[in-house]
């Protein structure tokens, strides 16, 4: 594992068409209780037509420790693996597809205009300590995600919902367009249609909490005051307990009542234990896994895939390259600029650094796995702007670099610090956007640190200069431009602090239209403003590759989820650890 993401799940090539048809004209999706989301008997994405064994345990290397274990907050792709196997939410993404089906909700439905959202929960969820999981649960949740004292990164997903704008802004303690008439069924009315909001339920942010234990923990509404939730302790309804989390471990157990089963009538999740340890050092990452240690390597944790130092000889050895498996993903690393601090402020300065760093040198350091990026939003995502703007497009060019800076005033250079988290492989990348900012005459000072510190930084909108990246939660453009260039998600999501009226207008349209073709025409505009205005330098779309031993079972990469662990089994006379 080499670069942390902000975000929790990947997605695929499509984009969020199912919920653009589910919104617009009236919509009923039911699931089988018996199946789970899945309805295989191998599980969601093995080859295997075996009948999945139960119990044995995992364990897997990760390379920083986490930062949130509370959904309200679990928006990094480190958290968001933990908290996934923690929480159950109303719907969920169907094995390694990008198709939405009920999970908490045995059924929905969605009125003809767009408006109410009805969900009827299955009847026999609890959480780990017994309380019933009910239709309150989930509309609990929702008000600590849009507290106005909570400072949840998800409040901005769910302010379409009716009244939710005005309690967001401490204007009234009431949410009006949620309700449950009865302890099994909840409600939802927006206040206008959304065209994804169906997939934003998906998000860890909609988990149903167990309100009696937040309240015993510390105060649920002022999330300063509560770091004991965030950091130690859990309450989920989900396939896994918290057994312990250090700063050395986490080990998850299973959850023996958990709801869902397989095709078999077997419970989920089959495996006993999962055992993530804590260890800052790819190379030993990449030696755990050869010696049988680790169950595999790659996605878990937000890793994008075999370290880089280990590629080569994983690559070359026949034995090692057949357990290996690929997918492109729907995500982008990034240099941000912001465009309120420091010598970032001017957009010379901005667009002379787009000039400065080479991508393609960058690339071949992640031992090319790795597309230019020239834009925010990947490709593979409907809305991607195939004629940008020539004022939108930069080449490697030092010189123009050059010129750039004797424009903005600085002929003679200038110094800036830059953000990030200590990964090898970051810092790796961090040291060659370095040197090739030297050659032009800027100065770079790093900082990094750990994973959760970095981002206390980025997230306050403190660094002039970071790297990061962002992978999509759900499959809608929206995800990208919106959460990161809106004025509204600034600092928190838009940690460039990136304003410009014009593009936050666009931004709002299309949020919020139904007619696809316009939302892609407003996305085009959006995409060559943001780059004219170089808040970001976009650097490569992502190739993953993870090694999965031959003893596990299930496993697959996720298109639009994290890894699933609820789904995994192994032959566990292989087992190691």
């Amino acid at each position: 594992m080499s670069v942390f993401w902000k975000k929790g799940a990947a997605v695929a090539a499509s984009v969020g068409t199912l919920a653009l048809v589910l919104a617009g004209c009236g919509a009923s999706s039911s699931g089988n209780s018996s199946q789970g989301s899945n309805g295989s008997g191998q599980g969601q994405g093995g080859a295997s037509q075996q009948k999945p064994v139960e119990g044995g345990s995992v364990t897997l290397d990760m390379i920083q420790n986490i930062r949130d274990l509370d959904p309200a907050f679990a928006y990094d792709t480190q958290s968001n693996e933990v908290v996934t196997q923690l929480y159950d939410q109303l719907v969920t993404w169907k094995g390694d597809t990008t198709k939405l089906v009920p999970m908490a909700a045995e059924k929905y439905d969605i009125s003809k205009d767009g408006l109410t959202y009805t969900f009827h929960l299955r009847k026999n969820m609890k959480f780990w300590n017994g309380d019933p999981v009910t239709a309150q649960s989930f509309i609990d949740e929702f008000y600590r995600v849009l507290s106005p004292k909570m400072g949840s990164n998800g409040q901005g997903f769910y302010e379409i919902i009716q009244g939710a704008d005005q309690y967001a802004a401490g204007k009234t303690d009431k949410i009006s367009g949620l309700s449950a008439p009865n302890p099994y069924t909840l409600v939802i009315k927006l206040s206008k249609p959304e065209a994804f909001f169906l997939q934003t339920l998906a998000m860890p942010f909609a988990s149903a909490v167990d309100k009696k234990f937040i309240e015993s923990v510390g105060n649920h509404q002022v999330y300063k005051k509560n770091p004991t939730f965030d950091s130690t302790q859990a309450m989920g309804s989900g396939p896994f307990e918290l057994q312990t989390i250090n700063s050395n471990q986490i080990v998850l157990k299973k959850n023996p009542n958990y709801w869902r089963t397989d095709s078999y009538g077997q419970k989920l999740p089959y495996l006993s234990k999962i055992t993530f340890n804590i260890n800052n050092n790819d190379q030993v990452d990449a030696l755990h896994f050869q010696q049988g240690q680790t169950a595999w390597i790659g996605w878990n944790f937000g890793g994008d895939g075999i370290p880089s130092s280990a590629y080569p000889q994983f690559m070359s050895n026949p034995n090692l390259k057949k357990l290996t498996v690929s997918a492109v993903q729907n995500s982008v690393q990034y240099v941000g600029l912001n465009t309120k601090l420091g010598p970032t402020k001017n957009k010379l300065v901005r667009q002379a650094i787009e000039y400065a760093i080479d991508k393609q040198a960058i690339i071949k350091l992640n031992n090319g796995r790795g597309k230019v990026a020239n834009q925010p939003l990947p490709p593979g995502v409907v809305g991607y702007d195939n004629n940008l703007s020539p004022k939108a497009q930069y080449t490697y060019d030092p010189n123009k670099a050059k010129q750039l800076l004797k424009q903005a005033g600085y002929p003679h250079g200038l110094t800036i610090d830059m953000y990030s988290e200590n990964s090898p492989d970051q810092v790796k990348f961090d040291q060659a956007v370095q040197g090739q900012l030297a050659k032009v005459g800027i100065k770079v000072k790093l900082h990094t640190s750990s994973w959760g510190t970095f981002l206390n930084v980025a997230e306050a909108g403190k660094a002039p200069m970071f790297w990061l990246a962002w992978i999509q939660d759900f499959p809608d453009a929206s995800d990208f431009l919106n959460t990161l260039f809106n004025s509204n998600q600034a600092p928190v999501n838009n940690s460039t602090n990136y304003s410009n009226p014009q593009v936050d207008k666009w931004l709002n349209q299309a949020q919020y239209s139904n007619d696809q073709n316009e939302r892609n025409q407003l996305y085009a505009k959006v995409t060559d403003q943001v780059m004219e205005d170089a808040a970001w330098v976009p650097i490569y779309y992502d190739v993953f590759t993870a090694a999965v031993q031959p003893w596990v079972h299930g496993f697959y990469i996720p298109k639009a989820t994290t890894d699933p662990l609820e789904w995994i089994w192994i032959d566990k006379s292989h087992q190691k650890g």
